[in-house]
């Protein structure tokens, strides 16, 4: 996108004619009108919606015009056949304008069941619920409509260009969805707009820490401008879209991890913002560790009381404390997605979030209109946030702080094992730097809420075929929706069949992962190390099922949203209930880039060899309990603690190993010495374990704080050691072991 960036002080002309005083808007066709209508049946030619066509002798009455429903004020005739009505019922009205340059644009709010056309002086205006191409009295709506959707007036912004002075006609074809549909409506009323007005955002998208993407809709096409600086009432720079427009999107260029406060108009001036509402915070450096609040929404697209049960009590959760950025898992916006849709769900029920924090959202099975999705959402397609280019706003990555995000699309890309969304995760992955991995979509991989992971199609797939390269870049927390319920799994690993083949090798940690009970998940930030899986498709609708997943620690049919925040090498996951209680949390700790060191990396299988750790946890935890813990890559089949590793601890240390595919156990614990420090050995003597070649195992320490034991006090880094096939020289081996 073309994106220029101006000091305010430069007015266009354009801007200038925009700064005289309007009027106020005029109503120039109230609801409720008389409309002349034509209900026989007939298929009208094309110049039906011409000012000149005869419509003298069709009937006429007062909006809303229809039947089925028993709210008419005017009832039209489907025909003698119920079981084959008329498709399409057509409606004429005449009015006058006086002078249609006063007007920037119309607004049309139109009723309509199911799918109307709507013409203005034999242009058309409006095409609702109808296919493209050309329609004519045999067309059918594109669906049947029904609910509170019967009775919804729905508004499009049009031009004024085909405003006439003197007299105009309105026309509109009323079209059904099929011929045995129960009900008709129509009301219809037409404004002329003689002022801009902001009718949809601002809110923000594809934020990085170089840039931060601004939205927002005007019912006029105009120039759009974002205005921005370090404060309100000093917005002191400015950026323009390329065009006018009625959907405009700004790029604006930022520093890292700075607040800026901005407005959105026209460069005649701000339209909305320029307060305390429309602050943000950008992205620190990729890397960089900074306390980091996510709120994560599930299946939220309900637009009723019961989603803003979710909303406000996460808003009250929070309180002061700043959403660094938020995630939706799809079916953001029901029951098909559509932009009508989208406003309810979306920007009329969190536009506070949406001004002040950056949304990332994955695609549902209910954003069925998919045209209406990829242009609410602005996704990165060419790395500009993070990762690698995906060439596709379906799935993507995205870096914060110290957290790498990958969105795949589990709804309308291809699932399979090499196709294009697999390959570039695999590239994505393995180019990735941060310390924690989050991956998002919307159909889980592991669920028996009210969608049942054995059964259906894009869980299995998505669990099949994408789990095992996930589970080898080390992914640390997964979330998905669609079931809605809460479920959450223990920390596991390897399980990528039916729930039937779920076994006690999967865990990598059995407990409950919480502070306060059996201790965070503490784990090597290396492949297979294991993962926590989360469904969280319940912030709008909740439904009781069996939830009896073996992988899950924790399953319940409750409404709400979770909360993460990752502090350094420390994830609390929470899921806040609509009543404001915690239901469920845990902690992830991952072991941070320090505290172990190696002198090698490397010990033959075929010989005898030693590697040496060294542990300095720093005099803080001087004289602390702590316990040496390993994870071994390579295939599930072969349990690498059976062939008996003879681990030799020295007089400060004892080693257990966790073979893949297994819980992290511990038996033996040491004590730091007075510095904080200890040291360990891990030899490999005769006979030859070839079965072990080119194998790796990741060890660190973890000090425990005393003898309550009460958790993790200290976790290490991980450091490797990989048995491989070679000769040793008589003086590599150890004195002690000749």
């Amino acid at each position: 996108m073309m994106l220029s960036v101006l000091r305010p002080t430069l007015i266009t002309l354009f801007a200038a004619v925009l700064s005289a005083p309007a009027a106020a808007n005029d109503v120039l066709v109230p609801s409720g009108s008389s409309w002349s209508f034509l209900d026989d049946g007939s298929l009208l030619p094309a110049t039906w919606s011409d000012p000149g066509f005869p419509d003298g002798a069709w009937a006429s009455g007062s909006a809303q015009l229809g039947y089925g429903d028993g709210d008419e004020a005017t009832v039209v005739d489907f025909g003698p056949n119920p079981n084959d009505k008329h498709l399409t019922t057509y409606f004429r009205q005449a009015f006058t304008v006086a002078n249609p340059g006063l007007y920037l644009g119309l607004e049309v709010r139109l009723l309509r069941d199911d799918g109307a056309l709507v013409w203005l002086n034999g242009v058309e205006l409006v095409r609702d619920n109808l296919p493209s191409g050309t329609i004519d009295g045999n067309s059918t709506a594109t669906q049947a409509i029904g609910g509170d959707d019967e009775d919804r007036f729905y508004r499009h912004y049009v031009p004024a260009s085909a405003l006439q002075s003197g007299s105009n006609v309105l026309a509109v074809e009323i079209h059904q969805s099929s011929s045995t549909s129960s009900d008709i409506s129509f009301d219809l009323e037409l404004v002329g707009l003689s002022e801009v007005s902001v009718v949809r955002g601002p809110y923000l998208q594809r934020g990085s820490h170089e840039e931060v993407t601004v939205k927002w809709r005007t019912d006029v096409a105009v120039q759009g401008r974002v205005f921005f600086g370090a404060a309100p009432g000093a917005l002191t720079d400015v950026a323009d879209a390329p065009a006018p427009a009625l959907e405009h999107v700004v790029t604006l260029p930022v520093e890292a991890d700075t607040a800026y406060a901005y407005a959105v108009g026209t460069p005649a001036g701000v339209l909305v913002g320029d307060d305390a509402e429309h602050v943000f915070v950008t992205s620190p450096e990729p890397g960089t560790e900074k306390p980091t609040r996510i709120w994560v929404l599930g299946d939220s697209g309900t637009a009723d009381s019961l989603a803003r049960g979710v909303r406000d009590a996460y808003y009250a959760y929070t309180g002061t404390r700043a959403t660094d950025l938020w995630l939706m898992l799809g079916d953001n916006a029901y029951d098909d997605g559509t932009d009508f849709e989208y406003q309810d769900a979306v920007f009329d029920t969190y536009p506070d979030m949406l001004r002040k924090s950056v949304l990332w959202s994955t695609r549902g099975n209910h954003e069925r209109t998919d045209d209406v999705y990829y242009d609410v959402f602005e996704l990165p397609t060419d790395g500009r946030a993070g990762g690698m280019p995906s060439g596709t706003e379906a799935y993507y990555a995205f870096d914060y702080a110290n957290i790498h995000f990958v969105c795949l699309d589990s709804y309308g890309s291809d699932r399979s094992i090499g196709g294009p969304m697999w390959l570039w995760l695999r590239e994505d992955l393995a180019a990735h730097e941060q310390d924690w991995l989050i991956a998002f979509w919307h159909h889980p991989p592991y669920s028996k809420g009210s969608h049942d992971s054995d059964v259906e199609l894009e869980l299995r797939e998505m669990r099949t075929n994408f789990l095992p390269l996930l589970e080898d870049g080390g992914v640390d927390l997964v979330l998905g929706g669609h079931s809605h319920s809460y479920e959450r799994s223990f920390l596991i690993d390897g399980h990528y069949t039916g729930s039937a083949g779920f076994e006690v090798g999967h865990l990598k940690n059995p407990g409950d992962g919480r502070t306060g009970g059996d201790g965070p998940y503490a784990k090597v930030p290396q492949a297979h190390a294991g993962t926590v899986y989360c469904v969280a498709g319940s912030s709008g609708k909740f439904t009781n099922a069996i939830l009896n997943h073996p992988a899950m620690f924790y399953s319940m049919p409750n409404l709400g949203s979770l909360v993460i925040d990752v502090d350094g090498g420390r994830m609390d996951v929470k899921f806040l209930r609509e009543t404001g209680a915690i239901d469920d949390e845990f902690t992830l700790l991952t072991f941070p880039d320090e505290g172990l060191g190696v002198d090698r990396t490397t010990i033959a299988a075929n010989g005898v060899h030693r590697q040496r750790l060294f542990l300095d946890a720093g005099p803080e935890h001087s004289n602390e309990t702590y316990v040496m813990v390993g994870s071994a890559t390579g295939p599930a089949d072969v349990p690498f603690g059976s062939y008996g590793l003879p681990l030799v601890p020295d007089r400060y240390t004892s080693y257990v190993l966790a073979r893949l595919n297994s819980p992290m156990y511990t038996g033996f614990f040491g004590i730091l010495d007075a510095e904080g420090r200890a040291r360990a050995t891990l030899d490999l003597p005769l006979p030859r374990i070839l079965s072990v070649t080119g194998r790796t195992l990741y060890h660190s320490y973890v000090s425990f704080g005393g003898p309550g034991l009460a958790g993790p006090g200290f976790v290490s880094n991980a450091v490797p050691v990989t048995f491989v096939f070679a000769e040793l020289e008589p003086e590599d081996v150890p004195k002690e072991l000749r």
